[in-house]
């Protein structure tokens, strides 16, 4: 027994050497085979090991600006705390030298010189300020400066009368454009503000009273333009619309109070210059390649309405047909541009294509209120009718949806007009304005409506119920028309008969052929929407027939009534029945 238990330990050492050993073998053969493998043939790249790629972060929704994320230290302290104290500086500067005048410590000469050396060291010291990269209070320094001075030469004029009027205006004007070109250089938005507030203000603080119509237009031309052209250069957005305003402003207080007929011409080309520097500022900005803003096109469609309102004003009580023709030419020259637009960039940048709307849009408008200007009542109603017409088939050649909205809008509006057309006088029977109105207005809508429906086919499956609703439109239009007529010829007839009752009878009749003919026509032209309508037209007729003929008509228009739409009623049936073999 002690012999075995011996042996068995000695056993197992000796299995655990034999089997290190041949572990030890097999690591060198497998070693061996790698290197054979490795001179026989080129080496391959191992293909690394493919890391598992991180999980997407979730989305954060971004964090919205509370009110613990402000620094409401550095916003007092470096912004609030800057304006203030300027604020403060310039009042105490004015109690001192208030002062300081009262008590003729200072005269005039001395006074305006004091101004313009301390808003010009104060200028100074905003330029050494910008260069340290002291932004805010920089431009803090800068404005009080231009303001000091500003007011200096204000003074100057207004209080010691030390220059003439003509030399304050031009330091005054001089001032602004050095704002100005400070605003250019810091790319500073506040600056080129104040430039528009003293610019402004100037014409209003140096006025003498007289009239100033030349020299005081050229100079809101001249500040308008360096306006925008800063706008256009820096991308400010406040200078466009703010200084429209303005010389809005300025121009209506120059009509009111010192326009006369002589000044017709000289006001007329004044208005045109001002909309034509207006009008520039989106043709630029697209001309440089750059986003438009919708500030600029409120801009133009602005100075447009203000220009045409000056127009109608100037021109309106004698000039009728030149301003009509203005009118028109301004219509014609948006179209043309817009026209220029689509060769710029091919007409493919979206802000190309947004202009070009803009301008064919305000063409459209311009034509449109042209009307109104020569002609009157109904002659206004065929003459828009005619405009929606021709925006609705420019609309599908082109293809612009724009302008088949506009006409479809049109429509509308002369739909809205067509009951002035029932107050005129019935002249001849079909010849008549009111006849010629309904069946032009009914006219337009099918030749409209059909148009847009067969060249554009499956392109306006959006606009396909509002041209299928024209024409349903069109058809009741035309139906009133015939109505109208055919009432008035009974009403018209010297007979003995009671004229209402007999009335009655013919419209029916009339209503009964109208629905009979469009049931026969849908029938031919395979049209369902033709027969629906002579259908509905039907039900109509019956309706009047049973509630309004069988209570009101005397014995012998009743038989009559009834007779007729029977008749009908089979004559119709028989055509479907026929149509349906």
């Amino acid at each position: 027994m002690t012999e075995t238990r011996q042996r068995v330990p000695e056993s197992l050492d000796q299995r655990v050497r034999t089997l290190e050993a041949r572990v030890r073998e097999l690591q060198e053969e497998v070693a061996a085979l790698r290197g054979e493998g490795e001179g026989d043939r080129p080496a391959e790249k191992r293909p690394q090991p493919v890391e598992p790629a991180p999980s997407a972060p979730k989305p954060r929704t971004p964090k919205r600006t509370a009110w613990r994320d402000i620094d409401f230290e550095s916003l007092i302290g470096g912004r609030w705390l800057n304006r203030i104290g300027i604020l403060t500086l310039l009042i105490a500067a004015a109690f001192f030298l208030r002062y300081a005048f009262e008590n003729e410590w200072i005269g005039p000469t001395g006074r305006v010189l004091i101004g313009l050396v301390s808003g010009l060291t104060l200028a100074g010291y905003g330029e050494w300020l910008a260069k340290r990269k002291m932004r805010y209070f920089s431009e803090g320094m800068s404005a009080l400066g231009a303001g000091i001075v500003y007011l200096s030469g204000y003074a100057a004029w207004e209080f010691y009368a030390l220059v003439p009027q003509p030399a304050a205006f031009a330091f005054l004007a001089l001032v602004t454009a050095a704002v100005i070109g400070l605003s250019v250089r810091r790319d500073s938005q506040r600056l080129a503000a104040l430039a528009l507030a003293g610019g402004y203000l100037t014409p209003a603080l140096l006025s003498t009273g007289t009239d100033p119509q030349v020299v005081l237009f050229s100079y809101l031309a001249l500040l308008s333009a360096s306006l925008l052209a800063l706008a256009l250069l820096r991308g400010f957005r406040v200078l466009a619309p703010a200084a429209l305003v303005a010389t809005a402003v300025y121009f209506i207080a120059w009509y009111v109070e010192f326009y006369e007929g002589e000044r017709l011409l000289s006001t007329a080309l004044f208005g045109t210059l001002f909309y034509a520097i207006y009008f520039a500022l989106p043709l630029a900005r697209v001309r440089l390649a750059r986003r438009l803003r919708p500030t600029e096109l409120g801009v133009l469609v602005l100075a447009l309405g203000f220009y045409v309102l000056l127009l109608q004003q100037l021109l309106y009580e004698d000039q009728r047909w030149f301003l009509t023709g203005a009118v028109v030419a301004l219509a014609a020259v948006h179209l043309a541009v817009s026209r220029a637009l689509g060769t710029w960039s091919g007409g493919e940048e979206r802000r190309t294509r947004q202009l070009q709307a803009l301008f064919a849009v305000l063409a459209a408008l311009l034509a449109t209120i042209a009307f109104p200007m020569r002609l009157e009542g109904d002659w206004i109603t065929l003459a828009w009718t005619a405009e929606a017409v021709a925006l609705a088939i420019a609309g599908t050649r082109l293809p612009a949806i724009w302008m088949r909205v506009f006409s479809v809008a049109l429509f509308g509006v002369v739909l809205l007009m067509t009951p002035a057309a029932f107050g005129g006088q019935r002249d001849i029977l079909f010849i008549n304005l009111r006849f010629l109105t309904l069946a032009g207005v009914a006219t337009g809508l099918v030749a409209a409506a059909v148009y847009v429906r067969t060249r554009l086919k499956t392109k306006v499956r959006m606009e396909a119920p509002v041209w299928a609703v024209a024409l349903v439109v069109a058809n009741v239009v035309a139906l009133v028309a015939v109505s109208t007529e055919s009432w008035d010829v009974v009403q018209g007839l010297d007979v003995d008969l009671d004229l209402d009752l007999a009335a009655q009878v013919v419209l029916s009749a009339v209503w009964l052929l109208w629905a009979a003919a469009l049931i026969a026509a849908g029938i031919r032209r395979g049209a369902p929407g033709l027969r629906w309508q002579g259908l509905a037209l039907l039900l109509v007729v019956v309706g009047k027939t049973f509630l309004v003929d069988l209570s009101f008509l005397e014995q012998g228009y009743r038989i009559l009534s009834f007779l007729i739409v029977g008749a009908l009623l089979v004559a119709v049936s028989f055509l479907y029945q026929r149509s349906r073999r």
